[in-house]
């Protein structure tokens, strides 16, 4: 039996599971009947079972502590999210969205799922992109591709529009999800499609149409009873926003919509009841504000392309919010001409996606695909310092946003004083010249041999098509090379390697004295000293080592981690 070959539309709101079949995606109705399954996990107490789904969706209202929603814009925080007695990261919250969509994939095809690809906004940062992919593995999934949402969407182009008319070889992707919203604009050559630039925003998408809704729900309800609501219980909020959502879908099709919600809250042991009818003109003007925002990344995104709004000759639109009428008008007044839904939009990322994965797995889909990179990339440096802290602040570019991937750059630095100990490596992406004002991907410490002031030092970054960055950094001259991965597959790698008995045991003692070197409290004296000391190590269990007395080592080494620790408590 042939390999079923998945994508995945891992959403803030909704997701969806696709697959290839006769070279053609299809999406599974994997959930009554429908493709969509609600982003929503929710913990049944008594039995200690994850709901996913409808399921958990439907117990929103009455077991709002235990339930969680749009974790998706959580993903790559360092943060734990209670659900009832327990507490989760977004990625275990994600993977259980993952594990329900294979799952139930594998079984309308009868064959387990054990390959896919992930879409992500491609304004997604490099931590998002690691948790999404962290996401998959504890989903017990095999990730072979991250792909950018904008970017899968064209993908099925063809499928849908082939018949038309071409006006231009340039595609413009306006997705506008529950969570986030992405611009790309595409070159189209024959079986090529290249990204020639994305622009985005992480923070912004249907969710912030819901909460101005919810607002003016909460205002409505303040001017009736005299009561503010500002304070309100989160199973009230839950109510309110699905009152919203169903009110902002009800406005994308009637100029009306009537409420007559029963009970909502209560006002000194009264019922408080929501009755009101919003316009849609109330509605669009609530929100203009935000559907502009999009429009000025548009523009960016046209500008960075080089290209006008003349220039577009297919505009795609993705996402449930691009249904919102004031979305579609405002960008047929930037492109001249009506613009319309070609694709279903909730479901073609998905879609994309599937095809990715048959492009992957060799199948002859007539599909070429050149995606770039959405952030700049580069090092910290002391070119510049900041006046008000006095830090060394300047963001060194290495590999500028909009670069096609995969791609390896290098650039050339060079230490500040004679026999130089080390040096500390901050990776950053964004487009600020300041650190600050950009996203720390990673650090490390890089251990310098005796070598003169100004001695070349070269930082080389590999940015692979999944949006992850792999560092080497090389003391020219020295044989002194560190390669640092910050894909998160790697160290789940390590971390499977720790559960075997034997040797493996050594390895985390390494691990542990990388992580801690890597601390930015300790001294620099004793970062180096054990930095040095833990290489000495594995030289001497790699057999690469004059110094065969392992043991002594290894003992020097737990005395310094041991040491490390005292003045990490004491801090």
């Amino acid at each position: 039996m042939s390999e079923i070959l998945c994508g995945i539309d891992l959403g803030t709101t909704n997701s969806s599971i696709a697959y290839l079949e006769g070279g053609k995606p299809i999406a599974l109705p994997v959930e009554e009947g429908s493709a969509l399954v609600p982003s929503v996990v929710s913990l049944d107490e008594p039995s200690g079972q994850i709901l996913v789904g409808r399921r958990a969706k439907n117990r929103m209202a009455g077991f709002p502590e235990a339930t969680i929603r749009s974790v998706k814009r959580l993903m790559g925080k360092e943060t734990r999210i209670p659900l009832g007695p327990k507490e989760f990261s977004p990625e275990e919250l994600s993977s259980f969205i993952l594990q329900y969509l294979s799952r139930r994939a594998g079984e309308m095809l009868g064959q387990e799922i054990k390959k896919t690809v992930i879409t992500v906004p491609a304004f997604f940062n490099d931590a998002q992109r690691r948790a999404t992919i962290r996401a998959g593995g504890l989903a017990g999934l095999e990730v072979v591709r991250i792909i950018n949402e904008p970017t899968s969407a064209s993908l099925v182009y063809d499928y849908a529009s082939l018949q038309e008319e071409r006006r231009s070889r340039y595609i413009m992707v306006y997705d506008l999800g529950g969570g986030t919203f992405d611009v790309s604009i595409l070159e189209i050559k024959g079986e090529i499609k290249e990204v020639l630039a994305s622009c985005g925003d992480t923070v912004l998408g249907g969710d912030d149409f819901d909460e101005r809704l919810s607002n003016s729900f909460l205002h409505h309800l303040k001017e009736k009873t005299g009561h503010d609501f500002s304070a309100i219980p989160r199973a009230f909020q839950v109510r309110l926003k699905d009152i919203a959502e169903k009110t902002k879908i009800d406005l994308s099709d009637a100029p009306y919509a009537r409420l007559q919600e029963i009970a909502v809250t209560s006002v000194n042991g009264q019922p408080v009841n929501l009755d009101l009818e919003v316009s849609r003109r109330e509605y669009e003007e609530m929100i203009a504000d935000l559907v502009e925002k999009t429009i000025l990344k548009v523009e960016e995104a046209l500008k960075e392309a080089n290209l006008s709004s003349a220039d577009i000759g297919k505009i795609i639109l993705v996402g449930g919010a691009t249904r919102t009428p004031l979305v579609q008008r405002r960008l047929a007044e930037v492109f001249g001409r009506p613009i319309h839904h070609s694709i279903d939009p909730d479901l073609c990322v998905a879609l994309g996606a599937a095809v990715q994965r048959g492009l992957i797995a060799g199948e002859p889909l007539g599909h070429i695909l050149l995606d770039v990179t959405a952030h700049s990339l580069g090092v910290k440096t002391i070119d510049t310092i900041d006046r008000e802290t006095g830090d060394a602040d300047y963001f060194s570019i290495i590999i500028p946003r909009n670069t096609k991937v995969p791609v390896r750059k290098a650039e050339v630095y060079y230490t500040l004083t004679a026999n130089q100990g080390g040096v500390e490596v901050e990776v950053y992406q964004g487009e600020s010249a300041s650190c600050r004002e950009n996203t720390r991907v990673g650090q490390f410490y890089f251990s310098l041999n005796p070598a003169p002031a100004h001695s070349p030092v070269t930082v080389e970054f590999a940015y692979d098509k999944e949006g992850v960055v792999h560092v080497t950094i090389d003391q020219k001259g020295a044989e002194n090379r560190q390669e640092v991965t910050l894909d998160v597959r790697k160290k789940r790698v390590l971390q499977k390697e720790r559960e075997v008995e034997g040797p493996e045991v050594l390895n985390y003692i390494l691990e542990k004295s990388r992580r801690l070197i890597q601390e930015e409290q300790l001294p620099q004296e004793l970062r180096q000293g054990l930095d040095r000391l833990s290489r000495d190590y594995e030289r001497a269990l790699r057999g690469q080592s004059e110094d065969r007395d392992i043991d002594d080592l290894e003992d020097r080494v737990l005395e310094m981690i041991e040491e490390a620790e005292e003045e990490l408590e004491a801090d």
